[in-house]
């Protein structure tokens, strides 16, 4: 059923019901009622959407089409060996979702969301990894989680990462998504200016971050500081863009007091993994290399901001979804993470929006 206005009954209005009725009695009661149940259809409606996506790209529409074709109903039943009036039924639902597009004639073809689902591009990887196993055997255990308060799915695991890593699949698509996600960060990041030439990237990934940056300032040298399998990949990419001799790559524990001197040190997408203990461990880290950095040196953090109550934004949905993946991991209000900074002797000078959601919230040491 859908959640439209013109699918929900109409209370039953006879006469010339006078306007101050209209607050009374079973009217409003119904009117709650009509209110309540639109809602709850909207919000169960993702499920649906999640799942038509997800066959759009197991039927392998997009694969089909070239960005600027159009093709009937028919002749995509045919290429994907679907029965052609159910094609047609679901190409009409994905017009509806803004994944298709239609010519004069009425022929399909790909928007460009439909176009960014196409293998090994960034929305697929986003929806390989939301409706792989593991992520959604997390997101059904919301409940035992919320009980036992720990994440239920992980069989003990603090994160996801080596239940991902024993997945080559999923570890593919991580990846791909984890890049394509830093994308846009990357060259908002990388056209602010830098007072310093030392950039380090504490929990840098495979580079996407640190390597745009460095790519847009040729007088700029990195540091990036991350686990074993993930620094391998970094250091590839490096060696790739032709950054290799303007980097060191570190392969370590990012809690481990290891990094040397920084203008600027970045954590992105890196505290809303771990609960207040492990950051002011890693913060107080930080405020060493910023100290050995000099009186100039800021710590740029990056996260998903939590609005006020009552407000909904990407942010809470991605906080239940933090609940189900990591111990302790948590996403949290400009306030707790400026606690979190004067805990760790850190003080927060700025914050600004980013593209994707984020923030930027800029600290130096001491006071300010």
């Amino acid at each position: 059923m859908s959640a439209d206005d013109r699918d929900m009954p109409a209370p039953p209005v006879e006469g010339a019901t006078a306007a101050g009725e209209i607050d009374n009695g079973p009217f409003a009661a119904r009117q709650q009622a009509i209110t309540t149940q639109k809602a709850i259809q909207q919000m169960t409606g993702a499920d649906i959407w999640l799942k038509a996506l997800q066959s759009f790209v197991s039927l392998g529409i997009a694969d089909t089409l070239d960005d600027d074709e159009f093709r009937t109903s028919d002749d995509l039943a045919k290429v994907c060996q679907a029965d052609p009036q159910m094609m047609d039924r679901f190409l009409h639902a994905m017009h509806a979702y803004g994944v298709m597009t239609t010519d004069e004639r009425g022929r399909y073809g790909l928007t460009p969301l439909g176009q960014d689902l196409r293998p090994g591009a960034a929305m697929w990887a986003a929806l390989g990894v939301i409706t792989s196993p593991l992520w959604q055997r997390a997101g059904a255990s919301l409940a035992a989680t919320i009980c036992t308060g720990r994440p239920h799915a992980l069989n003990g695991e603090a994160t996801p990462y080596p239940l991902v890593a024993a997945d080559p699949g999923l570890a593919g698509m991580f990846a791909t998504f984890m890049s394509s996600r830093t994308i846009g960060l990357a060259t908002a990041l990388a056209a602010r200016d830098f007072s310093g030439t030392r950039v380090a990237d504490l929990g840098g990934g495979d580079g996407t971050l640190l390597s745009t940056i460095l790519a847009g300032d040729q007088r700029l040298t990195g540091i990036l500081i991350e686990r074993t399998d993930v620094a391998a990949r970094a250091a590839t990419r490096f060696a790739e863009r032709g950054l290799a001799g303007r980097v060191d790559v570190i392969a370590d524990d990012i809690f481990a007091d290891t990094c040397p001197p920084a203008d600027v040190v970045i954590a992105a997408s890196v505290l809303h993994n771990w609960d207040d203990a492990s950051n002011l461990r890693f913060l107080s880290n930080a405020r060493q290399a910023l100290e050995k950095g000099g009186p100039d040196a800021e710590l740029w953090l990056v996260e998903t901001l939590l609005p006020g109550p009552g407000i909904h934004t990407s942010g809470i949905d991605l906080d239940l979804r933090m609940m189900t993946l990591f111990a302790g991991g948590r996403e949290r209000t400009l306030p707790q993470y400026q606690e979190l900074l004067t805990q760790a002797g850190l003080t927060l000078i700025g914050d600004e929006s980013l593209p994707g959601g984020f923030t930027l919230m800029i600290a130096i040491t001491g006071s300010d």
